[in-house]
């Protein structure tokens, strides 16, 4: 394997693994926010908390398919 098909593998691995890690942040985050809309006393602050909760669950969502992205790629670039 040449020098160049290991340094964007390796580039690849790394993005990866920053995805991983930053999936169950989002997780966290939205059900964060759906405990803060719970508790909310008033309609305002608990439609900001859900608000925020739906971008946190937007956010997993892209952080998903880039990571399907990525994986593809880390593939092809494996089987070349």
């Amino acid at each position: 394997m040449d020098k160049d098909k290991k340094e964007k593998i390796r580039a690849i691995e790394e993005m990866i693994q920053v995805v991983l890690l930053r999936i169950p942040k989002e997780v966290e985050a939205m059900k964060f926010y759906l405990s803060a809309a719970k508790k909310a006393t008033s309609e305002k602050a608990r439609n900001l908390f859900q608000n925020l909760a739906e971008q946190e669950k937007g956010h997993e969502a892209e952080l998903k398919r880039i990571l399907l992205e990525l994986k593809d790629e880390l593939r092809k670039i494996k089987e070349k």
